[in-house]
């Protein structure tokens, strides 16, 4: 049929044991009844697990049963109004998160890839005036205004990729909106400062959250694929946090914010973290594990079944001595053995940030940033920019300061300042990028190929196996088994870079902190390397 080949497979059929032979029927049998065909990695994956069938995989999972009456005033529309962009009827995620079991699972059960933004800052409101994250911090961090560095935001936007360009979304976006576009400005009180009223979200751990929220088929529908990217204009960022959760989820908190738990749940199974203060993430009197205004990249807070992550280096490449994953950097690896990144089973590198990673933004007090996160086919991609001091551009055309064009180009110009080419970005660095690279099913069967078959890894393997068989959706073999990866769109944004945009060994972080402790938070800090003093010019607002 052409579906299935022996040479997918590491042992010639010829050289085949009984026991192999029959197994390689087995799964041939299954791929060739089927709309599409098994690659090496997934074939591997089978063979290494002792697994003679596709359905002795399924067999050894749990599908959850979604309620669509229960889920229905929640969830967001499937259908989008813009051409080009996908409809998610058919990715329904059915197994990997424990939240899509027990009392409160038929809720979450079934949930598609929509996605949103949240804004968290340590202001205070009505309702609350302390948190976990904002504890222990002096009010010249935790608040804005003359002599604070608390966040001062000109506008966020949200934009929906269409196959070719990205097309902002209303709903989503939060400025002074215009034919063109969006603009705000904190100095002047418009945009952000103007709206945010209306996207206030339940908060909890941080003070003060914003976010788009609604009721399920008439609220936001978020960002899916193909691609979605989300844009945050700051005059200051010191400290605070601009993340991504899905739509489902801001829908259930938003509403609990006038209607209490009405679900029971808030189907918490999926969230990236582009830029964080780390002040909640340990006990109090703690050390951080950066100064206080190094702002950390995490993809792993919770992670879906549907849509799988990396960890390590070594982990992603499945804890083999040479380098395959992601595949866009083996001509690097090949030209570059000794970089940070190729060869992980000499020194790892932590790929999906947190603590233990390198995924980081040092803030400058009242220094304007503009932040930009793209997520695609090849993963989370996190810019930010030091807009120019005249004209408020950045490196994306269309993006600037204190506006944002309604419809962008696919992609910003190439980063070159070598600063920004690798994570640990420097306050001062006037550009930069992080890749949180993504898992499609390949690298989903390779990655979980060193794991027990379990909810999270056995789900991440089936969701590979059904993407490539393509029998994913209602009715097919496989329904609800997913790999959102594999229906994202690569939209470019790779261009030459060095694997260092993904990550730099933990041992290489030689800073010196004195930021990071109860007493001596300010708003002046500034990282300084181990046996130099680093003078550094921020350009003038």
């Amino acid at each position: 049929s052409g579906r299935f080949n022996s040479s997918c497979l590491r042992v010639p059929l010829m050289a085949m044991s009984r026991q192999q032979l029959v197994w390689w029927l087995a799964v041939a049998r299954f791929a060739s009844s089927h709309g599409g065909s098994l690659q090496p990695e997934c074939l591997e994956y089978l063979s290494s697990k002792g697994l003679n069938s596709i359905d002795a995989l399924k067999g050894k999972l749990e599908q959850c049963t979604p309620n669509q009456a229960l889920q229905e005033p929640f969830a967001p529309n499937p259908e989008s109004a813009i051409p080009g962009v996908t409809d998610t009827t058919d990715l329904s995620c059915r197994y990997g998160h424990p939240t899509y079991y027990g009392t409160t699972g038929e809720t979450c059960c079934g949930w598609k890839p929509h996605f949103n933004w949240v804004v968290a800052t340590c202001d205070t409101n009505d309702l609350q005036q302390e948190s976990n994250f904002c504890r222990s911090l002096p009010a010249c961090v935790r608040s804005k205004g003359e002599d604070y560095c608390g966040a001062k935001i000109n506008y966020v936007a949200a934009y929906q990729y269409n196959g070719s360009h990205f097309v902002m979304m209303d709903d989503s976006t939060s400025g002074r909106k215009t034919s063109a576009g969006v603009e705000g400005s904190y100095a002047e009180g418009t945009g952000w400062e103007e709206e945010k009223k209306d996207f206030t979200w339940r908060s909890g751990d941080w003070t003060s959250k914003y976010a788009p929220w609604g009721d399920g088929p008439s609220g936001p529908r978020g960002g899916t694929p193909p691609a979605m990217m989300w844009v945050l204009s700051a005059e200051s960022f010191y400290y605070g946090a601009f993340y991504l959760l899905s739509q489902l989820t801001l829908n259930l908190e938003g509403k609990a914010i006038t209607e209490g738990f009405a679900a029971g749940t808030n189907c918490w199974n999926w969230e990236i973290d582009p830029v964080e203060g780390t002040k909640g993430w340990f006990p109090p009197n703690s050390s951080l594990p950066g100064n206080v205004n190094q702002l950390y990249a995490t993809n792993d807070a919770a992670v879906s079944g549907c849509m799988p992550v990396t960890y390590l280096a070594s982990q992603a490449n499945g804890l083999r001595r040479n380098f395959s994953q992601p595949p866009q950097f083996r001509e690097y690896c090949e030209q570059n053995p000794t970089a940070a990144g190729c060869q992980p089973w000499v020194e790892d590198v932590m790929w999906s940030g947190g603590a233990f990673g390198s995924q980081r933004f040092e803030n400058y007090a009242d220094q304007p940033y503009v932040f930009a996160v793209v997520v695609d086919h090849r993963g989370y991609w996190i810019y930010r920019w030091i807009p120019d001091a005249s004209t408020g551009e950045t490196g994306w055309p269309g993006v600037g300061r204190h506006r944002a064009d309604r419809v962008l180009l696919k992609r910003p110009r190439t980063v070159v300042d070598v600063g920004g080419l690798a994570t640990d970005v420097r306050g001062d660095v006037p550009e930069a990028v992080i890749l949180q690279p993504s898992v499609p099913p390949e690298a989903a069967c390779l990655r979980s190929s060193i794991e027990t078959v379990n909810f999270q890894f056995g789900a991440d393997a089936l969701g590979a196996m059904a993407a490539q068989l393509g029998e994913y959706q209602p009715g097919g073999a496989l329904e609800g088994a997913q790999n959102w990866w594999a229906h994202f769109a690569d939209t470019e944004q790779y261009q030459n870079y060095p694997l260092s945009i993904c990550g730099i060994p933990k041992t290489s972080l030689q800073a010196q902190y004195a930021c990071n402790e109860d007493g001596t938070f300010a708003c002046d800090c500034k990282v300084r390397l181990q046996g130099e003093v680093r003078q550094v010019k921020v350009r003038p607002v």
